[in-house]
Formats: structure tokens, sequence, C-alpha cells
């Protein structure tokens, strides 16, 4: 598998989370920012290694949705253009 091909593909299972925790919120099986918070937590205890990765951007960019946040390109999506920009 090359390299783009690869990113895109984490970049779909990332954007699955988000999909199933959109439809769960409109059927009023759970609050969304829960979920917000979560994340946030995550991202206050990730490690050096994985700050300003893609793990950092996805969660951040998960978090910014739960709590509907779309202002903008998503730190994921920059990080992706950047990424697929060098290759």
């Amino acid at each position: 598998m090359n390299e783009p091909t690869l990113v895109e593909t984490l970049a779909g299972l990332a954007a699955v989370n988000i999909v199933i925790i959109e439809t769960l919120h409109e059927h009023q099986v759970i609050d969304k920012t829960h979920f917000a918070h979560a994340f946030g937590r995550a991202l206050d205890g990730l490690a050096a290694e994985h700050r300003g990765g893609m793990v950092e951007h996805v969660l951040r960019n998960l978090r910014d949705r739960c709590m509907n946040l779309r202002a903008g390109e998503s730190d994921a999506q920059e990080w992706l253009r950047q990424l697929l920009a060098r290759t």
C-alpha cells in the first residue's frame, strides 16, 4: 500500500468515528458533548511524541466536531493537506 492510500485510509477511519457519534446523537442515544470532553481529556494527557502529529490532529478534530466547531479547515484536514503536498 502506498503512502497516500494509507493516509487516506486512516483519515477515513477517523471520519467513521464522528459519523457514528453524530448518528447516535441524532437518535438521542448519546450526548456528543460527553465525547468532546473525553477527546479533550485525551489531548491533555497526550504523550510528547504524539504532539503535532496525526494523533493530536485527529483528537482535536473529533473534539471540535463534537462541540459543533466547524469554522475553517480542521487540524486534521490541514495536516493531511500538508502531508500530501510533500509526497
